[in-house]
């Protein structure tokens, strides 16, 4: 037996309601979200008891909450670095490369799961509904317990961070300021640094330069300026593809009030950003591997990646509407170039382990 309730932000129990402890035998899934995140702002909730949500197996409520799937956007660069190490023979403690991995993997579940939080309170999470991973609008998990995942998980992640920096000091450099900007990415009261214009270059930072340039430094291989090409290089990648996502949601975005790189520019000059900012890469991606890989392989890889991007390019010039299927198919072309170029990175790097 379930029950719809309209909630108020003014009301003293819209917050529990929002975070799932307002019951221990029932819980309020949000089915409409108005004026969010302003003072008006009101939601219908349906209050139902546990027992009667449909869950899938509990493996895959857990994959979806930590997003497994974004995964290979941490595991794809530290395969990079650790096979250019290896292939360099610089790896010298196995041990704090293995914590490190474990270290730089449970602290990125940790902030998934704060930014899921934090999208579910703000109202992002209710509105859009690709958003995040959808564990708590579907009633597998409360905000509340997930807000307490994360922070056991990030708890963990500055234990592993502990013996790295007793054996390689040079690594609490990077980790402190990655702190700092996860902190103030995840912890600030204003809107994330993902709804304020130009905020994504904190992304870029956070899964760019800082991860490459500390996995490497935590393996004890040492300072050097491929990995930092290497880190702005993927940076740029990830941010190609938090770009294409914000597009994809423009329309439901800019009806919330929710503000963006993409949504500030509007439907036009977005798709000028995008086709731009995947031209640079291929340019960036080129000059990357003209320098530290030798000009066959970046020759060739750009090659295959111009002539794939042809399809992606014409698409994102045709589109005529920011709603619609027209959006899912240039979302679709641009995230399989994402695959495609991840793709060709790993068989590289095996090659030159193989050889």
């Amino acid at each position: 037996m379930s029950e719809l309730i309209t909630l108020s932000k003014n009301s003293p129990e819209f917050e529990s309601y929002l975070l799932g402890t307002f019951s221990k035998t029932q819980r309020a899934l949000p089915v409409q979200t108005l004026n969010v995140n302003s003072a008006s702002e009101t939601v219908t909730f349906r209050v139902l008891p546990i027992e009667s949500i449909k869950k899938p197996s509990s493996l895959t409520v857990l994959l979806q909450t930590f997003k497994a799937r974004s995964f290979l956007l941490i595991l794809a660069p530290l395969f990079l670095v650790l096979t250019k190490n290896i292939a360099y023979r610089t790896v010298v403690d196995p041990l704090t490369t293995a914590i490190a991995t474990v270290g730089v993997l449970l602290a990125f579940i940790a902030v998934n799961l704060r930014n899921d939080y934090m999208d579910h309170m703000k109202g992002v999470d209710r509105v859009l509904e690709r958003s995040g991973s959808r564990s708590i609008q579907n009633g597998w998990v409360t905000a509340f317990q997930v807000k307490n995942y994360s922070t056991v998980l990030l708890s963990l992640a500055i234990l592993c961070a502990l013996p790295i920096i007793f054996a390689f000091p040079e690594v609490a450099g990077v980790i402190f300021l990655s702190l700092i900007i996860g902190l103030w990415a995840q912890f600030k009261k204003q809107n994330s640094f993902k709804y304020q214009i130009g905020g994504e270059f904190a992304l870029f930072l956070m899964l760019g330069p800082l991860l490459t340039v500390g996995y490497q430094l935590a393996m004890g291989a040492g300072f050097d300026w491929e990995s930092v090409w290497l880190g702005c290089l993927w940076g740029w990648l990830v941010l190609f593809v938090v770009q294409l996502k914000n597009f994809m949601n423009i329309f439901p975005s800019a009806q919330a009030g929710f503000t963006n790189t993409v949504n500030w520019l509007g439907f036009d000059k977005s798709r000028r950003l995008l086709a731009v900012w995947w031209i640079l890469f291929l340019g960036f991606n080129l000059l990357f591997h003209v320098k530290y890989a030798g000009f066959y392989w970046g020759f060739y890889l750009s090659l295959v990646l111009v002539f794939l991007s042809f399809s992606f390019i014409y698409k994102l010039k045709n589109i005529s509407s920011p709603v619609g299927s027209e959006l899912r198919a240039v979302f679709k072309a641009g995230f399989q170039l994402f695959l495609i170029t991840i793709g060709l990175w790993v068989f590289e790097c095996l090659w030159y382990l193989g050889t």
